[in-house]
């Protein structure tokens, strides 16, 4: 729901006020400059921010924590919000690199569900607002896996010769090995090394029989029939199931899944601090936090949000699991030094 689009000024000013944000026309000043994932907010929430605070949001994107980390290292001043995943708020927490907004003090705190992943630097959710979380599973085309069992990681470590040379699975070293460590049984974030040389085997051995490993277009080539099965995140793989939903379906494999969660944080050099904090009470609030979820297709922490999502993602059990499946989820941690063991493997599988 677009708020505030066609009310008066006195009542603009009079729910900014209890939104938390400035309660009068902002001057040319007052600025926030995000930087977030690709894709990853709702046009029409920055939108109706800026309508209703005055406040002029500036939005540069990139494609991975690491890149985001390198630019920010690098001195990239200007910015007061990323949007990292958990691990790497960890990362920019050890490295002093994060500013602490007083979330605990802004209005709409409480609608925060306290159950969602949290950072170890970050224990009750005081610096960092969880975003959005989700999961990575199998996305499948309906037609081509008829017959075929895809509710475990088994379908792409030994496919059975009617999906072979259809199976595509991410380009990404910690979600491809991970999974690959999950279906033998080990944690996600191993770094026993005879566990990982398990999962590069399984790796190793099923390469052949996949079509491709990539991170991008998956949905449309699920649809189109290029792939009968695909790792995915479950915002995109949601997406694209309600665009066809006779066509395809999502699932988290049963042996357990990534469970991912990227994290709103301000910058210890934020130019805006004041901006900032209203941009966290506004993301707070449960309406826009449901409007952005709706359009994330994603999950929301906000429990007062909850009842405002679309009925039709809440009671999917594959975009919003029970109790019991999200204890098989693992959250990506940080391996410091370790994640050398992981790099070792990638690059051995890659060249194969």
């Amino acid at each position: 729901m677009r708020r505030l689009r066609h009310l008066a000024a006195a009542s603009l000013t009079a729910m900014a006020i209890a939104a938390g944000l400035p309660s009068a026309p902002a001057s040319a000043a007052q600025e926030l400059h995000l930087y977030n994932w690709t894709i990853y907010i709702d046009p029409a929430v920055v939108d109706d921010f800026q309508k209703e605070s005055g406040i002029k949001v500036t939005l540069d994107n990139y494609g991975t924590n690491e890149e985001m980390l390198a630019k920010v290292q690098a001195g990239a001043d200007g910015y007061d919000i990323v949007f990292p995943s958990v691990f790497m708020q960890d990362i920019m927490s050890q490295l002093n690199l994060l500013g602490n907004p007083g979330l605990k003090g802004l209005d709409g705190y409480n609608n925060l569900d306290q159950k969602y992943f949290i950072a170890k630097s970050d224990p009750q959710h005081e610096i960092c607002l969880p975003y959005n979380w989700g999961t990575t599973g199998l996305i499948y085309n309906k037609a081509l896996t008829k017959g075929q069992a895809v509710d475990s990681w088994k379908v792409i470590f030994e496919p059975p010769e009617a999906l072979r040379g259809k199976i595509a699975v991410l380009d990404d070293v910690r979600e491809t090995i991970g999974a690959a460590l999950v279906y033998n049984g080990f944690s996600f974030n191993s770094t026993d090394p005879k566990e990982l040389a398990k999962a590069r085997d399984t790796i190793a051995k099923a390469k052949p029989y996949w079509a491709a490993m990539l991170t991008d277009g998956i949905g449309d080539k699920v649809i189109n029939g290029d792939f009968a099965v695909a790792q995915w995140w479950s915002g995109s793989a949601a997406q694209t199931v309600a665009s066809k939903p006779d066509a395809v379906g999502y699932v988290i494999p049963k042996e357990g899944a990534n469970g991912f969660q990227e994290q709103m944080c301000m910058l210890a050099k934020a130019p805006n601090v004041a901006s900032a904090k209203a941009f966290f009470s506004y993301m707070m609030r449960p309406d826009v936090a449901a409007k952005n979820t709706n359009w994330l297709h994603g999950g929301t922490t906000n429990k007062a949000a909850l009842t405002m999502v679309n009925p039709a993602l809440r009671s999917d059990p594959n975009l919003y699991p029970s109790d019991e499946v999200r204890q098989r989820l693992h959250l990506v941690q940080d391996l410091g030094d370790k994640i050398r063991l992981y790099d070792a493997v990638w690059t051995k599988i890659k060249a194969e």
